[in-house]
C-alpha cells in the first residue's frame, strides 16, 4: 500500500472510530447495546469454545434479522479486541462470504441453513485491506476507551531478521492456540 493510501486509510479509520460515542465508564456490553440501538438491528455476542483449532478467533455472521459476533475464549482484553474487530467490519460496511462454511460459523449458528447467512467475515487474515481497516478501527475504539495504548502511527517494513523473529513469535502463539496435541 502506498503512503498516500495508508494516510487515507488511517484518516478514514479515525473518522469511523470517532463517530460512535463510547459509554463512560467503558463497558463492552453497553457499547454493543447502544450500537444495536443506533443501527436498529440486534447484535448478539457469542463466546464459542468448541471449534477446530485452525478456525479464526472471531467471526461476524449477518443474518436477515440480526448480526452475530462469535469469538473464541482468550484474555478479557483480547476478547474485547476480537469483538471490536468484528464491530469494525459492521461499521466499515465490509461484506464477505468466504468463511460461510467455517467451523466457527457452524458453531455460532448451528441450526441455520447456509443459504440464510447473508455475509460472514472472519478474523484470520490480516493482509487484506478490509482486515487492516477493521484492525485499526478496533484498536482506536480500545484506545478511546482507555483500554489500550494508541495504535502505531507508522509500521515500517521489517528487515529479514526482525521478520523471522516476528514469524517465530507468531508461530509460538499459533501453536499455543492449537493445543499441545497439535504442536508436533
Amino acid at each position: 500500500m502506498k503512503p498516500s493510501q495508508q494516510r487515507d486509510l488511517a484518516a478514514r479509520c479515525q473518522e469511523l472510530a470517532a463517530a460512535l460515542p463510547l459509554p463512560s465508564p467503558w463497558d463492552l456490553e453497553t457499547f454493543i447495546g447502544e450500537l444495536s440501538e443506533l443501527r436498529g438491528r440486534p447484535i448478539e455476542l457469542r463466546r464459542v469454545a468448541t471449534v477446530e483449532s485452525d478456525a479464526p478467533c472471531g467471526a461476524l455472521v449477518s443474518l436477515a434479522d440480526r448480526d452475530v459476533i462469535g469469538y473464541l475464549p482468550s484474555t478479557p482484553l483480547h476478547e474485547e479486541h476480537i469483538v471490536l474487530h468484528e464491530v469494525a467490519h459492521l461499521v466499515c460496511g465490509h461484506s464477505d462470504t468466504k468463511l460461510a462454511d467455517s467451523p466457527l460459523v457452524a458453531a455460532l449458528v448451528p441450526d441455520l441453513p447456509r443459504d440464510l447467512v447473508q455475509s460472514v467475515l472472519g478474523r484470520s487474515a490480516f493482509d487484506a485491506d478490509t482486515e487492516q481497516e477493521a484492525e485499526l478501527v478496533a484498536s482506536l475504539y480500545l484506545y478511546r476507551a482507555g483500554r489500550a495504548p494508541a495504535p502505531l502511527r507508522r509500521v515500517r517494513k521489517l528487515d529479514a531478521k526482525s521478520g523471522r523473529t516476528l514469524r517465530e513469535i507468531q508461530a509460538t502463539f499459533d501453536s499455543a492456540r492449537r493445543g499441545p496435541e497439535k504442536r508436533r
